[in-house]
């Protein structure tokens, strides 16, 4: 007899809590950090604020007030950039976190789902959803010009831009499918796509851009991870990983690519993207939402419901080195638990 209880996890070694920022805002709904780790970009959606952090000094809070519903935030340098709901509309807007003040706002028609900007700060990808179909809005952050690319799909979710800043990828949703898109940023067409079993909840990227790590999750599942070599549109590997119990908030990877950190609405599962072994979770004071590593790699942020965000410092050796897309992968051998079903092929 083959058992839907998942075995515990154990406490993932060399993650070591340091501090807890009470922000007091209420959930957490999404975090950045700046290129240079010094500032946190955090937002409130149901408080309607926007708070930065100066990590050096986690008393050091300034809180945004009155933006309506943020949600999505992405950062570049020294500046944030945060979805806003505005009357009639939605809208991007620019804080500076070295003034702490908002600078600039960019009007967007209908809803934006998520947000990613170039390495450079020239360029925002908004993803939109609304009544007449889906699309990518691009926002030259220099000239002020918008253009958008439009994807088939019901919805769009999460947008992920290489650091090179040449590709996008796209979650695109539809009733009984769901694709990653790849985008050319500098021509603003798909160039792929590919097909994945359930709707996409995250996308995160490898380092050199050439892996693509997809989650979907569901309540007759649980969370399931595929392995895209994005040179060839091709799916390497799929791990079904945790219990059906622990529902998916956001994938996202380690500076390095060494490790992936799913986040569930109870823990934090750690991956090795090296061994495909979990390494084991992560239990914060609430619910975690969020999380984000310092670009040099060090600490790890963790967002929960209970609006604080708490601060692990990561030892040296906390995972094996990682893979590139230039490795040789093997068959599946890791992230997965016997004691669950095996995934079956949804019926269309």
């Amino acid at each position: 007899m083959v058992s839907d209880a998942a075995p515990e996890l154990s406490e993932a070694k060399g993650f070591t809590a340091v501090r807890e920022i009470a922000v007091g805002r209420g959930a957490v709904s999404g975090i950045a950090v700046s290129s240079d780790g010094g500032v946190l970009a955090v937002t409130h959606h149901g408080d309607d604020s926007v708070s930065l952090v100066h990590t050096n000094d986690a008393t050091a809070t300034l809180t945004v007030t009155e933006v309506d519903e943020p949600f999505a935030v992405a950062m570049s340098g020294r500046r944030a950039y945060v979805s806003s709901v505005a009357e009639g509309h939605d809208e991007v807007l620019v804080f500076d976190t070295g003034s702490e003040h908002i600078i600039g706002a960019y009007p967007v028609a209908f809803s934006i789902t998520d947000l990613a900007v170039s390495s450079n700060g020239r360029y925002v990808y908004a993803t939109r959803s609304g009544a007449d179909g889906a699309d990518v809005a691009i926002l030259d952050t220099a000239t002020g010009n918008k253009k958008s690319v439009g994807i088939a799909a019901t919805t769009v979710g999460c947008a992920r831009v290489s650091q090179d800043g040449r590709r996008l990828y796209v979650a695109a949703n539809g009733v009984s499918t769901a694709e990653l898109v790849a985008i050319d940023t500098r021509r603003g067409r798909i160039t792929g796509t590919v097909e994945i079993g359930s709707p996409i909840r995250d996308i995160a990227l490898s380092p050199d851009g050439g892996i693509a790590y997809v989650a979907s999750c569901g309540p007759d599942f649980g969370t399931v991870l595929d392995v895209v070599d994005t040179r060839n549109s091709a799916i390497n590997a799929t791990y079904k990983i945790g219990d059906a119990a622990q529902m998916l908030a956001q994938l996202t990877l380690s500076r390095s690519g060494e490790r992936a950190y799913l986040v569930g609405d109870q823990y934090v599962t750690v991956l090795s993207t090296t061994t495909q072994d979990v390494l084991g979770s992560i239990t914060v004071g609430d619910q975690p939402s969020c999380a984000i590593e310092s670009p040099d790699g060090e600490r790890l942020y963790i967002g929960d419901y209970a609006g604080t965000v708490t601060v692990l410092e990561i030892a040296a050796n906390a995972s094996p080195e990682a893979l590139t897309s230039d490795d040789d992968w093997t068959a599946p051998r890791g992230w997965s638990f016997s004691e669950l079903r095996t995934l079956e092929p949804t019926p269309v």
